[in-house]
């Protein structure tokens, strides 16, 4: 593949590292001192953009503007995702791939918390919750995969009305989900989704160990994606 690598922060070169091994080509890199245009794009098959939530729609509209394909781990963006249908329905050139986590172990997971939850479903001694641990830097909290999973719980156990992410300083509604943070050191990234009851705790934990594994799910949703038209996630990609 020749890739555009539109934000070239710890994500991007990660990627282009795994891009290289993989013998694809990086054909231009964007960040916030080199911003992308239309014009610039012109030679690749496929972005993959990994910037700010601030950044992130208008390098998507680039992207269809250049009638480019895109693959897109920012977060934080997704109450535009309307207007970025339309505007590929409009074009009809472009396919648009977002997560909140590309890693293929994340996704796996993702798909296993969704087989516990419907487990869990009329469990009702049960109680769920989501705790995530990431690095010191990281800059936003819950984390974008943490979220992801509250939606997974909240989509299959129907006790569960509402996430909450704050610190309680009080009782806790029974029909809220608390989804829970930490950040310190230099964590990749660590989350658990538990289910606690009277008698036991059963727990699931995703670990990663390093960044490569996100890239390495970037580039296989980048392939998958070549050729296709419209707005996919990564539910949609073979694992």
């Amino acid at each position: 593949m020749k890739i555009a690598l539109i934000g070239y922060g710890k994500m991007g070169k990660e990627i282009e590292a795994a891009a290289l091994a993989e013998g694809d080509t990086i054909v231009q890199r964007f960040d916030i001192d080199c911003p992308a245009d239309v014009a610039s794009l012109a030679d690749a098959d496929v972005c993959i953009e990994f910037s700010t939530p601030d950044t992130a729609v208008n390098n998507i509209q680039l992207a269809i503007q250049a009638r480019k394909d895109i693959v897109v781990g920012t977060t934080g963006w997704y109450d535009r995702l309307p207007e970025i249908r339309s505007a590929l329905v409009q074009s009809g050139e472009s396919g648009l791939l977002y997560s909140a986590n590309f890693s293929i172990g994340v996704n796996m997971y993702f798909r296993i918390v969704s087989a516990a939850a419907e487990l869990m479903r009329n469990a009702a001694d049960y109680d769920p919750y989501i705790h995530e641990l990431h690095h010191r830097q990281k800059a936003d909290s819950p984390s974008g995969t943490a979220l992801r999973l509250a939606e997974i719980l909240l989509g299959r156990i129907d006790r569960k009305k509402e996430t909450v992410t704050q610190r309680m300083d009080g009782k806790i509604a029974p029909d809220a989900l608390h989804v829970t943070s930490t950040r310190v050191g230099t964590f990749a990234g660590t989350h658990t989704v538990g289910f606690d009851s009277e008698s036991d705790l059963i727990e699931l934990t995703h670990t990663a160990r390093t960044r490569r594994g996100f890239a390495l799910g970037a580039l296989r949703a980048a392939r998958w994606l070549h050729g296709r038209k419209g707005v996919y996630t990564m539910d949609d990609v073979e694992l």
